[in-house]
């Protein structure tokens, strides 16, 4: 029975990258089944571009997972009587799941949103009239797949963690013993100075326990410190080892997710480091003063302590049954804060188009929505807890007016003393707030899942293979470059961009790539530098394969200039230097020199000392480029490839710099569509159909013949 309530369940699955609502969809079916596997699995086994999935790529991709699929077409008034859960097409750009509907709204799980009730009327603009049933068939395998991951992984390798934390559970213990001390001395005033009318008595005990005061506060003030300390800490190394993850990561990672959803995943490590700082901690010592005080409940009245026990129960039991509806907010907000994030970014970067265009008014208005979805979870969300914390206020007052009843009828009765009574409720009022807290830590522990779930995007993401090889960490490198039988396509359900490419450079030769506009000259270029790994097929550098020497000992070697390369916050011998921590001053000026961008930096009244970046740069497209190739120059590559690397050069700087270029004894890998730059090359492939083909030379009588060799 418990195996038929669990398959019932139909998670929300939120897409990581911008284009797999379709496999999210699918592993919200798979694991209604049974079949719980993470996006992160099925992006590894079911390889989807950036194009997204069609009905039928999601057709086939159902059937690899051992689910029938069954295509229907049917109207609004239909949805009710599709088995679900099943797939919806949406927006005509988007897939959901249905989870239920009837006559009058439908529930969804929307990859993109979440849960969510959407009325019939409106369900109509949205819902193309496509829908998909999945089945099980009896290749369909139920069970788990790679769970997120553990805070354990967290702070494993957190250095003087352990230290800090014994320290901190030692100081907060006697803390804890000060606090079961408190009532007695409650006790002993009433009961004993008060009611022998003894001074001498009352004095001595008001001035030990102000002794014990000044001791606790000075304990509670160091241990303030060390938790200050060890929070500190936390926080650096586990952000640091999380970006230190996230910096070697695949580029196909950054190229198929919003930056915003990049960075609120990243930022759900603050309340999971917050968890593993105050969290286990403050666990760990209120269920001590939880045991501690119920002792000594259950010794002063076993009966009172059983009605506090009571309500603690009842307060989780509700706590529990709300705790479905909080996650769900929560996750709602997360991703509602990354789209307003992403959409910010994205505007902030995009304000000259926006300015041209003039559509100031359009994306204002676009973020104004987001970020009311944004406000409008929040809203829900504190409006919840407001009438969750009332009703267990409410819980609070009725259980303090039942024990005060049944504590005062004991004392009347003879069975309790009045000091009794009085050190019973300050024991109830710590038993309280320990077990509250506590409570509460069970339900940030759970929801600190939500948080792992987004972390382990990034977490179990490999890095980039090869990053370190065996070769030496500079790799000697001569600049000979062999490709054999490379293919490589962006996704299972994408025709082969590479198909069957090889090509064998010598060194100090230079070889122009030439070809039409998306014929993959760019994505070739991503091979050759590691960027992207092939399909199949071997990639040689100097007669030894690319994971041989590692990707970081041959980028040492190699000089890059891409189409969309960007300049990093800081000066212009800062980015030449690429923020080298020894920059070679000469070797920068001879760089630029080569460039022929030395002239135009020494003339800006700050010189090299310039500053610039990607969005603050005064440079134009072709001084910026310029710059880029003195950066990619300044590492002494082997090994130069230009991705259109002159193409915003006016003719008389392309020709200076293509002869500059041939002056290098380097081999050079030129994509280029200008005459000049293909002049300049000792041998022209064309790439077309995914495979290299030779191209006579010269290609045209008029070309200059002064930078022919």
């Amino acid at each position: 029975m418990q195996d038929l309530f669990r398959r019932r369940r139909l998670p929300v699955v939120l897409q990581a990258e911008a284009s797999e609502c379709g496999l999210a969809c699918l592993a919200m079916v798979a694991a209604h089944h049974g079949q719980r596997r993470s996006l992160a699995e099925l992006r590894a086994s079911l390889s989807i571009s950036l194009k997204g999935m069609t009905l039928r790529d999601l057709i086939d991709a159902a059937d690899s997972l051992g689910l029938a699929a069954r295509a229907l077409r049917c109207e609004l008034d239909e949805l009710q009587r599709l088995k679900a859960p099943a797939i919806l097409h949406w927006n005509m750009n988007h897939f959901v799941v249905l989870a239920r509907a009837d006559a009058r709204e439908a529930v969804i799980h929307d990859p993109a949103h979440g849960r969510r009730r959407v009325p019939l009327s409106r369900i109509s603009g949205a819902f193309t009239g496509v829908a998909l049933e999945l089945t099980p068939t009896p290749a369909f395998a139920p069970g788990k797949g790679q769970p997120p991951p553990r805070l354990r992984e967290f702070w494993s390798r957190i250095r003087g963690l352990a230290a800090s934390l014994w320290q901190l559970f030692a100081l907060s213990l006697l803390l804890q013993v000060f606090a079961l001390v408190a009532p007695l001395v409650n006790q002993l005033v009433v009961d004993e100075a008060i009611g022998r009318q003894d001074v001498r008595l009352l004095e001595t005990i008001i001035l030990g326990f102000a002794v014990l005061a000044v001791v606790q506060t000075a304990i509670g003030l160091l241990r303030t410190y060390i938790g200050m300390y060890l929070g500190n800490l936390m926080t650096f190394q586990m952000r640091a080892n999380l970006f230190h993850h996230l910096l070697r990561l695949p580029l196909g990672f950054f190229e198929k997710r919003h930056i915003g959803d990049v960075i609120t995943r990243f930022e759900s490590l603050g309340p999971v480091q917050e968890l593993l700082t105050t969290g286990v901690m403050r666990a760990a010592l209120d269920g001590l003063l939880a045991i501690g005080t119920l002792a000594f409940m259950l010794f002063y009245a076993p009966a009172l302590a059983g009605v506090v026990i009571a309500f603690l129960v009842l307060q989780f039991l509700v706590r529990l049954a709300s705790f479905p509806y909080v996650r769900e907010l929560t996750e709602l907000g997360i991703q509602t804060s990354a789209d307003t994030k992403s959409h910010f970014l994205e505007s902030i970067r995009a304000v000259r188009a926006i300015k041209l265009f003039g559509r100031e008014d359009s994306r204002h208005a676009a973020w104004q929505n987001l970020f009311a979805d944004q406000l409008n979870a929040g809203i829900r969300l504190t409006r919840f807890g407001a009438w969750a914390g009332a009703g267990r206020g409410m819980l609070g007052t009725l259980e303090t007016l039942l024990v005060l009843y049944l504590g005062a009828l004991a004392v009347m009765d003879g069975r309790m003393t009045l000091g009794m009574l009085f050190a019973f409720q300050a024991y109830r009022a710590s038993f309280t707030a320990a077990a509250g807290g506590l409570v509460g830590v069970f339900f940030e522990w759970r929801l600190a899942g939500l948080h792992l779930q987004r972390l382990a995007d990034i977490v179990q993401t490999a890095q980039e293979p090869a990053l370190a090889g065996g070769g030496a960490s500079r790799a000697p490198l001569t600049g000979r470059v062999a490709l054999r039988g490379l293919r490589f396509r962006y996704g299972d359900n994408e025709p082969w961009i590479i198909d069957g490419l090889s090509l064998e450079v010598a060194p100090g030769e230079r070889v122009a790539i030439v070809g039409p506009s998306g014929a993959g000259k760019s994505t070739l270029i991503k091979l050759i530098t590691g960027l992207h790994d092939p399909a199949e097929g071997t990639i040689v550098y100097d007669g030894r394969p690319l994971s041989f020497w590692g990707l970081r000992a041959v980028r040492a070697r190699l000089g890059v200039v891409m189409q969309d390369d960007r300049l990093l916050s800081g000066s212009l011998v800062d980015n030449i230097a690429f923020f080298d921590p020894d920059v070679d001053m000469a070797r920068v000026e001879r760089c630029a020199q080569a460039a022929h961008i030395h002239d135009e930096i020494t003339a800006m009244p700050m010189g090299y000392r310039t500053l610039v970046g990607d969005m603050g740069s005064t440079l134009s497209a072709g001084q910026l480029q310029r710059v880029l190739l003195a950066r990619a120059l300044y590492s002494e590559p082997a090994l130069l490839v230009l991705d259109e690397g002159t193409a915003n050069l006016d003719a008389a700087n392309e020709r200076r710099i293509v002869a500059a270029l041939c002056a290098l004894p380097i081999t050079q890998i030129i994509i280029a569509h200008r005459p000049q730059a293909i002049a300049a090359a000792t041998r022209v492939v064309a790439l077309v159909d995914g495979r290299l083909r030779n191209v006579r030379r010269p290609l045209r009588q008029d070309m200059p013949t002064v930078i022919r060799r």
